[in-house]
This record gives C-alpha cells, structure tokens and sequence, in this order.
C-alpha cells in the first residue's frame, strides 16, 4: 500500500510538474507569435468587367400593316485592372463595342452597322497627399473603330473606318479622387493627335487634317495626322445607385492652344445598367460629341462642306450580361 501511495504521488506531482512545463512553452510561443510581425501581404492588383450579348429579331409573314424582317446583334465589353501599391496607382480600361443588323432577307437584305467603338485608357498615379486624394498623374486615352461605316442609307461611300478617325491623347496632370467611385483629371498641357490613315479620307480634310491642295508639282495629298496642344480635362463616375442599378459615365473637355482656343471639343459618354438576375440585364447607353474641326453635312446643295454638329448616339438593349471580379 506504501509502495502504490509512493507511485500515486511520484505520477501526481510529475504529470504536474509536466503540466507547468507545457504551459510555459506555451506561454513563449504566444508571446513569439504577438511580437512577430503581421502578415502585410496583400493583392495589389483589382481586376473586374462586364461583358454584355444583346439580340434583337423581327419577323413578317402576310403582315397587312407592313413591316420589314431584321436581325440585330450588339456585344461589349468593358474590363478594367487596377493596381494599388503605397502611394502608386496605375489604372487601365479597356472598352471595346460593336453592333448591327440586317434589314430584309435574301438578295434585298441590307447590313447596317449600329455600334463600333475601341477605347483604351491608361493611367499612372503617385500620391501627393497622405489622405489618398491628390495625385501626381500621367495619362494617355487612345479611340478609334473596327470596321468601315458608311453614310446610310448610301452603304458604297465609306466615310470612316480603322484608324480614319483615330485620337490620341496624352500628358501629364492632377488627379482629384475624394471616394473611390468618382475622379477629376485636370491636365494644362496635353496633346491630342487626329489620324486619318485612310488615303482618300485624308484628302478630303476628313477630322480635321489638311486637306489636299495643287502646288508647284501639280498636287499635293493631304495630311494623315493631325496634332493639337491644350488643356484637358476628364471626369469619371462609376457607382451603383442600387444593388442592381449601376451608371458609369466620362466626360472629357479639350481646347486648343494654338488654334482657336476656347472651342471645346465635348466626348460624354454614358452607361446604365439594370441587372435582372446573374445572367439577364437590360442597358442603355448613350453618347454625345462636339468637335468643332469636325464638318456634318446635313444639306448637300445649300451648304456642301457642312459644319461643326453636336452628335448624339443612343442604345437600348437587353440580353446576356456577366459581370466578374
């Protein structure tokens, strides 16, 4: 019985002795661990987009009241990746767009284009103020087309494509940015260059470039491209009004230092989304220009070189929507 209580207390007081010593490493390890310095690791880069399929369609058979067949087909996409590290910020968008449809079937069966639109913008920001929202900033926005577009309904003339028109703009400038879903770019001296690759666009001075001339060699072909130096300014709203109701929208202003200062060439442009379900959305998206060097002729025999016109372009559609992030 001795010998047993002699074992009991030898195993009691061991296992305690044991006990304290676990709790002591313990003890260390956790006071390791809190003067250890956190995990900063984290993702700079924030990537999302929409991309949206909209299909229109119209069919006759013996309709007395008239009507004419059509197919319609308008596709999008708008991407952006950001990237967010200290005090620099590089932002990136990508809008491509295009659209169409046919009127009539067989051999009466007309192509009309209804959407056509590339749009690239890049922009790098460093941080000027420790509240994150004035920032040194260099900015560059490229625009122009997929395919040729014609003065419907003479589909033979092509009047642009590719290129014809093209614009880049670039410089360097303050970026105002009090929330994340709003911006102001504020650039003094930008320059803004036109290209008309297209030969024979060029020589009619489309877009503003130098049309052809007569010289001393009997002719002279008229410039491709067209540069400009001024003031410029850019404002974007991306935010959701509800949980399925988003507006995204750009302005942008330029004048021209060295000709005609304070003209302002407008290029407003706006995107409302309503999102049904996960897959179904309906959009409407609009687009208004002003560029004083651009001639619209609106009456052929009364003025035939036209003149500067506000343009206006409306869509509205709905269809497969995805959005990712």
């Amino acid at each position: 019985m001795k010998k047993i209580s002699i074992i009991l207390f030898s195993i009691l007081f061991g296992g305690t002795i044991l006990a304290q010593e676990i709790q002591k490493v313990a003890k260390v390890k956790s006071d390791v661990l809190a003067e250890a310095p956190a995990d900063t690791s984290k993702k700079h880069w924030l990537v999302q987009g929409t991309s949206s399929l909209q299909f229109t369609q119209a069919s006759f058979t013996n309709w007395a009241a008239g009507g004419q067949n059509s197919v319609g087909l308008v596709a999008w996409v708008n991407f952006k990746a950001n990237y967010r590290n200290g005090k620099h910020v590089w932002g990136n968008t990508v809008d491509l767009g295009y659209g169409f449809n046919i009127l009539g079937k067989g051999s009466d069966a007309t192509y009309n284009k209804t959407n056509d639109k590339i749009e690239l913008t890049t922009a790098y920001g460093y941080e000027l103020h420790p509240n994150k929202k004035w920032y040194l900033t260099f900015l560059a926005n490229f625009r122009s087309q997929f395919s040729a577009g014609y003065n419907y309904p003479d589909d033979s003339t092509v009047v642009s494509t590719f290129m014809a028109p093209g614009y880049l703009i670039a410089g360097a400038g303050i970026t105002y940015a009090p929330v994340k879903w709003f911006y102001v770019y504020l650039s003094p001296s930008s320059g803004r260059f036109t290209f008309v690759t297209d030969q024979r666009l060029a020589d009619s001075g489309a877009y503003g470039v130098e049309r052809s001339y007569i010289d001393s060699s009997g002719f002279h072909h008229g410039k491709t491209a067209r540069g400009e130096f001024g003031p410029y300014l850019r404002v974007d709203l991306n935010k959701d009004l509800a949980k399925n109701i988003n507006i995204s929208s750009t302005l942008e202003l330029f004048t021209d230092y060295l000709h005609q200062f304070g003209n302002i060439d407008v290029n407003w442009s706006l995107l409302l989304s309503l999102k049904v379900n996960k897959w179904l959305a309906a959009s409407i998206q609009t687009q208004l220009i002003y560029d004083d060097d651009i001639n619209i002729v609106t009456d052929p025999v009364k003025q035939p070189k036209g003149g500067p016109r506000t343009q206006f372009k409306e869509l509205l559609g709905v269809g497969l929507t995805y959005k990712f992030k």
